[in-house]
């Protein structure tokens, strides 16, 4: 496969950052795709990272703005779209092989309509060869046009459309989102990436880097928490560099200090950059409570030759230290990492390195990887280590991973822990599962009504990859602390009272009410007259749809509704 689209995209970056084109989600909804498709399931199947995740979630909000609904498999949609990732093995044989399942869609129903998406699309050629294989895919788009998904899918609806572009630099703010989780939630705060390590194909699909407005992310953040999430993850492909395109001085320790006064329960952020976190976002770390004692830092190897054919901008030696740094500023700090075997030129001695580093780091997980080269990146045109010894150094690191990971779970073995529960477990609904503030897994029976409560779980087993743990309170305290955070969280509840104490918006209650009296007397003083009549209820029924879309219409119905579950689930708890 050719590699000219990430060559020409390689070059152009090279040549200098263009400055970052800012809009807003127009809202406009083609009528085409509502006419053919309100009522209708869509499905969104992602492969990656969280970043994709994030772009998943916007493009189901985008197709919910069609009056669609989720469909529980695929081959119930309507629309179908595969998010693809080109960071992982064998990216393309996985798209094939999905893109398959989608022949019974097409063949019984003629405006079915399969959208691939995601970084994958920046490979040249991959797109082309989709379209000529697959009939029923109608249109191929990059990560830089998931705002245009709405007007680019109305087009491929008369023609089958490729529109990738990968140098794009562009944020659009105000899409919506349909997220997978109610209560926890991702927040990008950048987008792109400017390291350009060799093996990396994420800054020609994603372009460079390019930071969101602090008011834009807080503005996103305080309405999460307002809505009742618990924890919030800052993303971006070097977190640690945001703002530094923008030369205001507003960087990421201050974001991280004004995203935790937000009150969000939990923040986290993904990815760090180890040569880019310094003494500040430790210190913000520290002072916010909020923020939770885990990192994720790469390393990628252990060796500082191999490092440098990688293109990272440290050394073995800066990244331990910048580590034990880290470490006396945060206390209790669990460290993931990333790890890559195999890289093109690794010696034994290298790879030695990488073993005694995870060693003398002390990690608490880590994600391990054989390198597979990425078309167009310049690690792909190296000296390649044959497969079997990749093999049998991943199993060796593999062991030493899981000692110390091992290590780790074993100290939380007696402790009292705070879990944030995901839910039952799909393979027990006795047991729920969830997460530590470290990033640790907890199963521990309990009853499913506290999904999404923050309850004190007594760890008394550890394993590997996970913690075994037993309830150390009433689940139904758990359940009421909850409900007493959320009431107090609610942004209908702050609202509701802002608005009583908020003389213009006792005007604005006038207001409506004097418009509503006016209506009513216009529409009975038209009777007798049948033209007169239909235009007078037509602006009064007007009148009406917009008082029910007034905030605080919109407000009250979801404090009654939020109010009425809430209370029937306690009451419920009560009566057993």
């Amino acid at each position: 496969m050719s590699i000219n689209r990430l060559s020409v995209a390689c070059e152009a970056l090279a040549a200098g950052r263009t400055e970052t084109k800012r809009t807003r989600f127009d809202g406009k909804i083609p009528a085409i795709l509502k006419a053919k498709y309100e009522g209708k399931a869509y499905f969104v199947k992602t492969y990656g990272c969280q970043g994709n995740v994030r772009d998943g979630e916007t493009m189901a909000g985008l197709l919910a703005l069609l009056g669609m609904h989720e469909a529980k498999e695929e081959k119930e949609a309507s629309i179908a779209i595969i998010n693809t990732c080109a960071v992982r093995e064998n990216a393309e044989e996985k798209i094939y092989g999905e893109i398959g399942l989608y022949k019974e869609n097409y063949q019984k129903d003629k405006d079915f309509a399969l959208v691939i998406a995601g970084c994958a699309m920046a490979i040249d050629g991959l797109g082309e060869e989709i379209m000529a294989r697959y009939p029923w895919v109608k249109l191929v788009i990059s990560t830089h046009e998931v705002g245009d998904l709405l007007s680019l899918l109305a087009e491929a609806l008369e023609r089958r459309t490729i529109n990738v572009r990968p140098l794009l630099g562009e944020i659009v703010e105000g899409l919506p989102v349909r997220r997978l989780d109610e209560n926890k939630a991702y927040v990008n705060i950048s987008f792109g990436c400017d390291k350009f390590c060799t093996y990396c194909i994420v800054p020609y699909a994603r372009g460079r880097e390019r930071s969101r407005k602090k008011e834009d992310i807080l503005e996103e953040c305080r309405e999460l928490v307002s809505s009742g999430y618990k924890e919030i993850t800052l993303l971006g492909q070097n977190v640690n560099s945001y703002g530094l395109d923008s030369k205001d001085g507003y960087l990421f320790a201050d974001l991280l200090r004004e995203v935790a006064a937000t009150g969000i329960p939990r923040l986290r952020f993904l990815t760090s950059y180890p040569s880019v976190f310094n003494r500040e976002m430790a210190e913000a770390m520290a002072a916010c409570p909020n923020v939770c004692p885990s990192l994720h830092f790469p390393v990628q190897s252990g060796s500082t030759s191999c490092l440098r054919r990688m293109g990272r901008r440290y050394s073995r030696e800066e990244y331990l230290e910048r580590l034990r740094e880290i470490r006396s500023i945060v206390p209790g700090l669990a460290v993931s990492t990333d790890i890559i075997v195999g890289f093109p030129g690794e010696s034994e001695e290298e790879f030695a390195e990488t073993l005694s580093l995870v060693e003398e780091a002390g990690y608490a997980s880590a994600f391990t990887f054989i390198y597979s080269p990425r078309p167009g990146t310049p690690a792909a045109r190296m000296e390649q280590v044959p497969p079997e010894v990749s093999h049998e150094r991943f199993l060796r690191l593999k062991d030493a991973v899981e000692r110390s990971t091992s290590a780790y779970a074993a100290t939380f073995v007696g402790k009292t822990v705070e879990v944030l529960v995901d839910g039952p477990s799909k393979k027990d609904s006795g047991i729920l599962s969830g997460y530590t503030v470290e990033g640790k897994l907890v199963n521990f029976p309990g009853p499913s009504y506290l999904k999404g409560c923050l309850v004190k779980t007594k760890i008394i087993e550890s394993k590997t990859f996970h913690l075994r743990g037993e309830l150390a309170e009433d689940p139904l305290f758990a359940k009421a602390r909850d409900v007493s955070y959320l009431l107090s969280l609610q942004e209908e509840t702050k609202l509701a009272k802002s608005k009583i104490a908020d003389p213009s918006s006792l005007a604005h209650l006038r207001e409506i009410d004097e418009k509503l009296k006016a209506a009513q007397k216009k529409l009975a003083l038209a009777i007798g007259n049948a033209e007169a009549h239909k235009k007078a209820k037509e602006e009064y029924e007007l009148l009406l749809s917009s008082i029910e879309s007034d905030p605080l219409a919109v407000n009250y119905r979801r404090e009654h509704a939020y109010l009425a579950d809430e209370l029937a689930t306690i009451r419920g708890m009560l009566e057993r």
